[in-house]
């Protein structure tokens, strides 16, 4: 999650994240297909381990989606700045915004896993009756 900026270009991490939750979802019907075609029965018990599987899946990636976004927008406001506004990047707001940019990302990657942390802590901890 927190590395996969540095290894991928970000047009292509914003494309693959945004295809995961219908493959996820598309997966998830497959397995209960599969499911019903081979016989294995369906209790409480598995249909709660599949659905939260795959609610996991789907945080997951919502929230790389995100980051991801959240990066690529901070990168945005930064080049237009310096193209357009290249008068004004030593005033206040926008030279704090350039100079600390690098702990925006982060502060907001910290934000998105806690997040994600509490997300997920529900799904698997939480009792949906």
């Amino acid at each position: 999650m927190f590395f996969l900026s540095k290894k991928y270009e970000r047009p292509v991490l914003l494309k693959a994240f945004s295809v995961m939750i219908p493959v996820i979802i598309i997966l998830f019907f497959g397995i209960g297909f599969v499911g019903k075609v081979l016989h294995i029965p369906m209790n409480y018990i598995t249909s709660q381990a599949l659905i939260s599987g795959m609610m996991s899946l789907i945080v997951i990636a919502i929230i790389n989606f995100a980051n991801q976004f959240f990066f690529y927008m901070v990168d945005a406001i930064i080049t237009f700045h310096q193209k357009n506004n290249a008068g004004n990047i030593g005033r206040q707001p926008i030279k704090f915004f350039i100079d600390h940019h690098t702990r925006l990302k982060q502060v907001a990657t910290l934000i998105w896993f806690l997040g994600s942390a509490l997300m997920l802590y529900g799904i698997w901890f939480g009792d949906i009756r």
